[in-house]
């Protein structure tokens, strides 16, 4: 097939699990040797990329069609995001537009096909099917904030139309397919395309040392639970935990048993990462499926997780700790009963970890599932 990939960008040039699902979705249609047609971006005043330095980031090139842009950036007014992604969308449209009609289908991350869904509407370009993910929905998700509110209450308007305009809609699965249908989309537009991890990624068992080291990785970001988990860690001065993210020296704990790594990009360095705890903590108010929870988990490590998203597609009380968002005494207590895990029952979490991504949510299995969507949606008349 002949696709065309437009995204808000690839990691390791954009750092977040949409990013990351975009660098590895569109690696996993190359190695097929479908013909893809990535547009993607940076932003601030990081340099554009070499195509042959982003090229030798994927496993076959040669089917690939690349072209990069800088995200554009305006006066930082409320609502700005809105109107840089729209602008965006206005000169992925202008790069393209002669081009549209040639593809099979269009996958659009984010609001990045929105002036194309307007120019198809007005029936001045055509095109194939056009596939919409905005991963988590978190503008319809509860904010975390009154800040968070603002911005979801702003988001929400075009986020609807530009679902609403595309032929399908992708969802995660679990309260993510929910909420799309809650907003009015309904279940005959959307298609359930869980996230994935690298197969090579995926550990046959944890032969790792057991401990009771807990890692957070992310953003610095209020959506995160991150506030939250501060609180814990400042009351708990036994607490052994890492931080993976860009973290504020304001608000680091000056302890020997926390540890901040930083930004890390390179994905063997973070798998040494995982390597050294047993625990992921992920608190968010809001997520789809994390990619970080997938990642954490083929790693054999125990996951404790907010029912938000789709994360209960992956986290039950078999191998992992469940608990509701914005509780800082939720935070505390899960992770107090994760420490009194025995080596046994680490072990055996640890294991049913691994094996639910085996199962469900490796690219080798989750981009045939994808490759049969694709088919089904172009061939449908």
């Amino acid at each position: 097939m002949k696709i065309c990939l437009l995204t808000d960008g690839i990691a390791p040039y954009v750092t977040g699990g949409m990013q990351r699902h975009s660098f590895n979705l569109c690696n996993e249609l190359l190695k097929l040797e479908h013909e893809v047609t990535l547009v993607h971006c940076v932003y601030g005043k990081s340099s554009l990329p070499k195509k042959e330095e982003v090229n030798e980031l994927f496993e076959n090139s040669k089917h690939l069609i690349l072209h990069t842009l800088r995200f554009p950036e305006s006066n930082g007014m409320p609502g700005h995001y809105i109107k840089e992604s729209y602008q965006y969308s206005l000169a992925i449209t202008s790069l393209l537009k002669d081009k549209f009609p040639q593809f099979d289908l269009i996958y659009v991350k984010g609001f990045s096909g929105w002036d194309l869904l307007q120019q198809r509407k007005k029936g001045i370009i055509k095109t194939g099917p056009i596939l919409v993910n905005f991963h988590g929905l978190e503008m319809f998700q509860e904010p975390a904030s009154f800040r968070e509110r603002l911005k979801a209450y702003l988001l929400k308007s075009p986020t609807k139309w530009n679902l609403n305009q595309a032929d399908y809609c992708i969802s995660y699965g679990g309260k993510i397919t929910s909420l799309l249908n809650g907003i009015g989309i309904p279940q005959s537009k959307v298609l359930v395309i869980p996230g994935a991890v690298s197969d090579n990624t995926l550990l046959e068992k944890r032969n790792l040392p057991v401990n009771s080291k807990f890692l957070f990785v992310g953003r610095y970001e209020r959506r995160k639970g991150i506030e939250e988990l501060m609180q814990v860690v400042a009351s708990m001065p036994e607490l052994e935990i890492s931080f993976v993210g860009a973290i504020p020296s304001s608000k680091k704990l000056n302890r020997a048993n926390v540890r901040y790594y930083g930004e890390v990009k390179d994905v063997n360095a973070l798998n040494e990462i995982f390597d050294e705890h047993t625990f992921l903590i992920a608190p968010s108010h809001s997520e789809g499926m994390p990619n970080v929870i997938l990642e954490a988990m083929s790693r054999g490590l125990i996951p404790l997780a907010t029912r938000v998203g789709a994360v209960e597609e992956l986290v039950d009380n078999s191998n992992g700790f469940l608990f509701e968002p914005k509780s800082v005494e939720a935070i505390r207590v899960n992770i107090e009963a994760a420490k009194l895990l025995g080596i046994e029952a680490v072990l055996e979490r640890s294991s049913k970890s691994i094996n639910k991504i085996r199962a469900n949510s490796t690219w080798s299995q989750i981009i045939s599932q994808t490759i049969e969507n694709f088919q089904r949606v172009v061939e449908k008349p």
